[in-house]
Protein backbone atom coordinates (compact mmCIF):
# COMPACT_ATOMS: atom_id res chain seq x y z
CA UNK A 1 0.00 0.00 0.00
CA UNK A 2 1.08 3.53 -0.78
CA UNK A 3 -2.21 5.07 1.43
CA UNK A 4 -4.39 2.67 3.72
CA UNK A 5 -6.83 5.06 5.32
CA UNK A 6 -10.19 4.65 7.47
CA UNK A 7 -12.03 7.27 8.57
CA UNK A 8 -12.33 7.04 12.57
CA UNK A 9 -14.74 7.67 13.38
CA UNK A 10 -16.50 6.84 10.53
CA UNK A 11 -18.82 9.45 8.33
CA UNK A 12 -22.08 6.34 8.33
CA UNK A 13 -23.50 4.36 10.97
CA UNK A 14 -23.93 0.97 8.68
CA UNK A 15 -20.85 1.37 6.68
CA UNK A 16 -16.63 1.06 7.13
CA UNK A 17 -15.06 2.76 4.24
CA UNK A 18 -11.58 2.31 3.23
CA UNK A 19 -9.47 4.19 1.02
CA UNK A 20 -6.60 3.06 -0.91
CA UNK A 21 -3.44 3.19 -3.03
CA UNK A 22 -1.14 0.60 -4.42
CA UNK A 23 2.45 0.95 -5.95
CA UNK A 24 1.09 -0.77 -9.28
CA UNK A 25 -2.28 -2.12 -10.45
CA UNK A 26 -3.38 -4.55 -8.02
CA UNK A 27 -6.06 -5.92 -5.89
CA UNK A 28 -6.60 -5.14 -2.12
CA UNK A 29 -8.49 -7.29 0.24
CA UNK A 30 -10.10 -6.13 3.70
CA UNK A 31 -11.79 -7.69 6.56
CA UNK A 32 -13.59 -6.27 9.69
CA UNK A 33 -13.90 -7.71 13.02
CA UNK A 34 -15.94 -6.58 16.25
CA UNK A 35 -13.15 -5.40 18.51
CA UNK A 36 -15.27 -7.48 21.15
CA UNK A 37 -15.35 -10.52 18.98
CA UNK A 38 -12.09 -12.36 20.91
CA UNK A 39 -10.35 -12.05 17.44
CA UNK A 40 -6.94 -10.66 17.74
CA UNK A 41 -4.09 -9.77 15.21
CA UNK A 42 -2.45 -13.50 15.16
CA UNK A 43 -6.04 -14.79 14.44
CA UNK A 44 -6.15 -12.64 11.10
CA UNK A 45 -4.10 -14.98 8.18
CA UNK A 46 -4.64 -14.16 4.64
CA UNK A 47 -7.29 -16.55 4.24
CA UNK A 48 -9.21 -15.21 6.85
CA UNK A 49 -9.07 -11.90 5.16
CA UNK A 50 -10.16 -13.49 1.45
CA UNK A 51 -13.13 -15.33 3.09
CA UNK A 52 -14.75 -12.20 3.67
CA UNK A 53 -15.21 -11.44 0.42
CA UNK A 54 -14.54 -7.56 0.89
CA UNK A 55 -11.80 -6.21 -2.19
CA UNK A 56 -11.64 -3.51 -4.82
CA UNK A 57 -9.28 -3.62 -7.83
CA UNK A 58 -6.49 -1.08 -8.05
CA UNK A 59 -5.05 0.51 -11.86
CA UNK A 60 -4.57 4.04 -10.54
CA UNK A 61 -5.26 6.90 -8.27
CA UNK A 62 -7.51 6.16 -5.21
CA UNK A 63 -9.32 3.68 -4.94
CA UNK A 64 -12.54 3.00 -1.86
CA UNK A 65 -14.35 -0.36 -0.77
CA UNK A 66 -17.26 0.66 1.32
CA UNK A 67 -17.98 -2.55 3.68
CA UNK A 68 -21.34 -3.23 5.06
CA UNK A 69 -21.33 -6.12 6.36
CA UNK A 70 -18.73 -8.16 7.98
CA UNK A 71 -18.44 -10.64 5.34
CA UNK A 72 -19.62 -9.74 1.76
CA UNK A 73 -21.99 -12.75 1.03
CA UNK A 74 -25.32 -13.22 -0.44
CA UNK A 75 -27.34 -14.76 1.76
CA UNK A 76 -29.47 -16.44 -0.41
CA UNK A 77 -26.55 -18.20 -1.16
CA UNK A 78 -25.25 -19.13 2.11
CA UNK A 79 -27.25 -21.83 4.76
CA UNK A 80 -24.84 -20.06 7.27
CA UNK A 81 -26.95 -17.31 9.63
CA UNK A 82 -23.36 -15.86 10.75
CA UNK A 83 -22.45 -14.51 7.55
CA UNK A 84 -24.84 -11.66 7.20
CA UNK A 85 -23.74 -9.70 9.68
CA UNK A 86 -24.06 -5.91 9.09
CA UNK A 87 -21.69 -3.15 10.25
CA UNK A 88 -23.70 -2.45 13.56
CA UNK A 89 -23.26 1.72 14.78
CA UNK A 90 -21.97 2.49 18.13
CA UNK A 91 -19.60 -0.58 18.22
CA UNK A 92 -15.71 -0.44 17.26
CA UNK A 93 -13.87 -3.16 14.34
CA UNK A 94 -10.58 -3.93 13.75
CA UNK A 95 -9.99 -3.84 9.87
CA UNK A 96 -7.57 -6.06 8.55
CA UNK A 97 -6.28 -5.58 4.56
CA UNK A 98 -3.91 -7.24 2.27
CA UNK A 99 -3.02 -6.80 -1.37
CA UNK A 100 -1.85 -8.37 -4.39
CA UNK A 101 -0.88 -7.28 -7.51
CA UNK A 102 -1.63 -7.75 -11.18
CA UNK A 103 1.89 -8.91 -12.37
CA UNK A 104 2.59 -11.50 -15.01
CA UNK A 105 5.67 -13.29 -16.65
CA UNK A 106 7.53 -12.84 -19.78
CA UNK A 107 5.49 -15.29 -21.30
CA UNK A 108 1.84 -12.80 -20.46
CA UNK A 109 1.11 -15.89 -17.46
CA UNK A 110 -0.07 -14.42 -14.04
CA UNK A 111 2.57 -14.21 -11.47
CA UNK A 112 1.43 -12.22 -8.80
CA UNK A 113 3.52 -10.73 -5.83
CA UNK A 114 1.98 -10.74 -2.57
CA UNK A 115 2.07 -8.98 0.74
CA UNK A 116 3.90 -11.09 3.38
CA UNK A 117 1.52 -12.31 6.11
CA UNK A 118 3.15 -10.12 8.81
CA UNK A 119 1.94 -7.12 7.19
CA UNK A 120 -1.79 -7.94 8.00
CA UNK A 121 -1.06 -7.90 11.51
CA UNK A 122 1.31 -4.65 11.70
CA UNK A 123 -0.26 -1.33 12.33
CA UNK A 124 -0.66 1.17 9.42
CA UNK A 125 1.11 4.13 12.18
CA UNK A 126 1.23 6.45 8.91
CA UNK A 127 -1.33 6.53 6.05
CA UNK A 128 0.51 7.99 2.96
CA UNK A 129 3.42 5.34 3.71
CA UNK A 130 1.59 2.14 5.60
CA UNK A 131 3.77 0.06 7.88
CA UNK A 132 1.35 -2.53 7.94
CA UNK A 133 -2.82 -3.32 7.05
CA UNK A 134 -4.05 -3.33 10.38
CA UNK A 135 -6.31 -0.16 11.61
CA UNK A 136 -7.75 -1.14 15.16
CA UNK A 137 -10.83 0.38 17.30
CA UNK A 138 -12.69 2.09 14.81
CA UNK A 139 -15.77 3.69 15.33
CA UNK A 140 -18.88 3.42 13.99
CA UNK A 141 -20.85 6.50 14.68
CA UNK A 142 -23.95 5.68 15.88
CA UNK A 143 -26.48 8.68 14.17
CA UNK A 144 -29.58 7.65 15.23
CA UNK A 145 -31.09 8.99 18.58
CA UNK A 146 -32.01 6.99 21.46
CA UNK A 147 -36.36 5.80 21.81
CA UNK A 148 -37.21 6.47 24.83
CA UNK A 149 -40.07 4.14 26.66
CA UNK A 150 -42.46 5.77 29.60
CA UNK A 151 -42.78 2.62 32.03
CA UNK A 152 -44.30 4.24 35.14
CA UNK A 153 -44.60 7.53 37.25
CA UNK A 154 -45.47 7.39 40.83
CA UNK A 155 -45.65 10.04 44.06
CA UNK A 156 -43.33 8.38 46.32
CA UNK A 157 -43.49 11.43 48.82
CA UNK A 158 -45.52 14.75 49.66
CA UNK A 159 -42.75 16.82 47.40
CA UNK A 160 -41.36 13.41 45.17
CA UNK A 161 -42.56 11.99 42.09
CA UNK A 162 -40.74 9.22 40.80
CA UNK A 163 -40.32 8.15 36.85
CA UNK A 164 -39.37 4.92 35.30
CA UNK A 165 -37.87 5.62 32.00
CA UNK A 166 -36.99 2.91 29.45
CA UNK A 167 -34.39 3.75 26.39
CA UNK A 168 -34.08 1.32 23.85
CA UNK A 169 -29.75 1.41 23.64
CA UNK A 170 -27.05 2.92 26.30
CA UNK A 171 -28.04 6.46 27.16
CA UNK A 172 -28.36 9.07 29.66
CA UNK A 173 -31.36 10.50 30.57
CA UNK A 174 -31.63 13.82 31.98
CA UNK A 175 -35.06 15.28 33.86
CA UNK A 176 -36.33 18.24 35.40
CA UNK A 177 -39.71 19.38 37.07
CA UNK A 178 -41.66 22.24 35.94
CA UNK A 179 -45.12 24.04 36.77
CA UNK A 180 -47.58 24.69 34.05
Amino acid sequence: FTKLQIQDPTAYNTQIIVTFSLNEAGTAYCRATRVDSGETADDMHVNRILTAHWSSAYVSGVVTMTMTKLENVDPMLTNRYDLDVPIVESVQYDIYCWAQDDAENSKNYPRPNYMVEDYVRAPVATVASPQGGATASVWVVDTTPPTMLFVAAESVGHEIIQLTLQLNEPGTLWCAAFEF
